[in-house]
């Protein structure tokens, strides 16, 4: 009896320790696979931190390069618009007396603007005959560069004198010695060749001023894919890049990562290796001893469940005090839960409302089949989890109120649903209240359609009425001219004067039917400028000269204050004469004896300002807003002293924005106006 009592003790002992060391196993390989999965995760982790640096780095090469580019383009065109100042001169000075003996002089001043340039030559008939310095380049003087020994050279010489444009080549190793590259420009007499002008840039000093360093293996340049300086194996290491376009050269700039890619990294890549790795260890072990403790499930349930009583209850208290309605149906469509704003929205109690269905006391007939179809469709369907509908939803009373509901699917630990939550808002005034601005949205689009019409009636009827006012009007003025010349007989002086009223009303109102063709033109074709370069100077200077006599009739001091060294800008004459005959005649309409009236015009950095200052009536400041309008008049009543359409300033900001500009008014009543004209200076 002892004795079998013993071995059945022994076996129990055995049993346990066979299970122990089973389910020891069984963790010890767990955390082994769960190991090897955190290092696969850490490994990925690792190749995309690695790339983020790849990506950073680049992002940094590809800024620092951009900037190197620029500077580099902006260098070489700095100097290459001396050649262009060179060109000018050359053309000037068409001779070669005439170059012999200015060139040294002029040339002087320029060599000395920037640095960097090795030499500056005009070479008439292709010849080199004009050096400066001749130390830097005396060897090349009497040089044909027609028919040069190099055949990139002789090319790029032709090619010029057939174009006209202005030519780059290299940069290359330069005859006189050193890194160059070379400009050249033809000059052209009366349509035929007369010589090439040519401007060396030295690069090293170009490289240097613009922190380039091709002597690092990290960069490198080339053109028509041969590398002309720095590293050629910089382009086989995948670097950034940058093209620089001069003229008829398209350089590549490239760099890498001193040291190359790899080595980039590899620093952060170890570091980051190593700090990572450790919390994949200490994962890993923490989980053994997670598997290995044994937990008490009867605590854990009685815990769980005391949880979840507690979560309903508090979730309960949740819905109650939401201010949306909240409704848990089952999977029949049955109600097992209501909050608060149910009642009070829908009047029911929740002992009327639990244990119904919703379909049948919430929504009315018509709207059930409907709304039927919305829940099967959800609550057969795994992968739609929530949907939202409008429905008409009954109160206990009978009323019926719009209701925007959200319904969402109930599912258990499976992934079964098992009934659906139901959450409503009442939209009824909402809905109510977007009918009324759509219907006012409507009426206010008829009446939009409505108001366009008349804006094209009008439009019609001006271009109709000019056109027709014109032909009369052609006759009155060239009759009156007939007659004032004595064409028609002799006149005496009263006649004469009365002719000459005739055709000044004529002209003045010659301009006023051009106008109103010009505004209803300009409504329904648009501005069609013919944009050809100007000499604003000298424009202005005429209009004030035809403006004296009337300002000078008026007691007007009339003057004008140009700088006559303005750049010309690109424009159209007709139009921006139109614009400046109107602010001139405002000035003096509006200006009384004695007044003054001063045109200006200077540069501002790439932007010539024009301004008419007057002291006339001034403009309140009230109705400056407004002055620009089509047919605006300060004064609009029949009795208003100054006479006019009220087009002048709508025409003259028409052009003034075609042309890219701008135009505005500063006034103060009864001190003076000035009108500010901006237009930009072209390239």
């Amino acid at each position: 009896m002892g004795k079998n009592d013993s071995l059945s003790h022994g076996n129990g002992k055995n049993t346990g320790k066979d299970k122990t060391s089973s389910i020891h196993s069984m963790n010890i390989a767990v955390t082994i696979g769960i190991f090897i999965i955190l290092l696969i995760v850490w490994a990925q982790f690792c190749h995309w931190y690695e790339q983020d640096l790849y990506s950073e780095i680049r992002a940094e090469e590809t800024k620092t390069l951009i900037l190197q580019a620029d500077s580099l383009s902006i260098s070489v065109n700095k100097r290459i618009s001396l050649l262009e100042g060179l060109a000018s001169f050359t053309q000037v000075h068409n001779s070669c007396d005439s170059l012999e003996k200015h060139f040294t002089t002029y040339i002087e001043g320029f060599y000395f603007v920037s640095g960097g340039i090795r030499n500056f030559a005009v070479a008439p008939g292709g010849i080199q005959t004009y050096i400066y310095p001749e130390s830097e380049a005396g060897s090349m003087l009497g040089h044909d560069l027609i028919n040069d020994s190099r055949e990139n050279v002789r090319k790029d010489v032709n090619l010029t004198i057939s174009t006209g444009d202005l030519i780059l080549s290299g940069p290359y190793e330069l005859r006189q010695g050193g890194f160059g590259l070379v400009a050249r420009k033809a000059i052209y007499t009366d349509g035929d060749f007369f010589a090439l002008v040519t401007m060396v840039i030295d690069m090293p000093y170009i490289f240097e001023e613009t922190g380039i360093n091709f002597n690092n293996s990290d960069i490198a340049m080339r053109t028509d894919n041969q590398t002309i300086i720095g590293n050629p194996d910089v382009f086989e290491q995948d670097p950034v890049t940058q093209t620089i376009s001069l003229y008829n050269k398209e350089w590549e700039l490239a760099r890498i990562p001193e040291g190359g890619w790899e080595a980039s990294v590899a620093k952060q890549v170890a570091l980051f290796k190593l700090i990572t790795i450790l919390p994949v260890i200490l994962i890993s072990i923490m989980l053994y001893f997670v598997f290995s403790r044994q937990r008490d499930l009867e605590t854990s349930v009685a815990l769980q469940t005391s949880e979840l009583r507690m979560e309903k209850e508090l979730t309960q208290k949740y819905l109650d005090d939401s201010g949306v309605m909240f409704l848990i149906l089952d999977i029949d469509g049955n109600i097992s839960l209501v909050n608060k704003k149910v009642e009070e929205l829908l009047g029911y109690t929740r002992s009327e409302i639990i244990g119904a269905n919703w379909l049948e006391i919430l929504i009315p007939k018509n709207d059930r089949k409907h709304m039927k179809q919305v829940c099967d469709a959800m609550l057969g369907n795994k992968n739609d989890d929530s949907q939202y509908c409008e429905s008409a939803t009954l109160t206990k009373n009978g009323k019926v109120r719009l209701v925007m509901w959200h319904a969402s699917a109930i599912k258990d630990e499976f992934g079964d649903i098992t009934g659906m939550l139901a959450a409503g808002k009442d939209i009824t005034e909402r809905k109510e209240t977007e009918t009324t601005l759509k219907n006012f949205a409507e009426e206010l689009s008829i009446k939009n359609d409505e108001l366009k019409s008349l804006d094209m009636l009008k439009n019609e009827f001006i271009s109709n009425v000019s056109h027709e006012l014109r032909t009369p009007m052609n006759s009155i003025k060239g009759f009156a001219e007939l007659m004032h010349n004595g064409n028609m007989g002799e006149l005496n002086t009263e006649q004469k004067n009365a002719l000459s009223t005739i055709i000044q009303s004529s002209q003045d109102l010659e301009k006023l039917i051009d106008s109103l063709l010009y505004v209803a033109s300009s409504r329904k074709e648009g501005l069609k400028c013919k944009l050809v370069y100007l000499d604003l100077s000298k424009l202005l200077s005429e209009i004030v000269s035809n403006f004296s006599h009337d300002a000078e009739s008026k007691g007007i001091n009339l003057s004008l204050n140009a700088d006559p060294s303005l750049p010309a800008i690109k424009g159209d004459e007709e139009y921006l004469v139109k614009v400046f005959w109107n602010l001139l005649n405002n000035a003096i309409k509006f200006t009384g004896s004695g007044g003054n009236i001063i045109l200006s015009a200077s540069l501002l950095s790439d932007r010539i300002h024009v301004s008419v200052e007057d002291t006339g009536i001034g403009i309140p400041h009230e109705k400056l807003e407004s002055v620009f309008d089509d047919f605006y008049q300060v004064d609009g009543s029949p009795t208003r002293k100054y006479g006019g359409a009220g087009i002048g300033l709508f025409i003259s900001k028409k052009i003034i924005t075609s042309h890219g500009g701008d135009i505005w008014l500063e006034s103060t009543e009864n001190v003076g106006t000035t009108v500010h004209v901006i237009l930009p200076v072209p390239d």
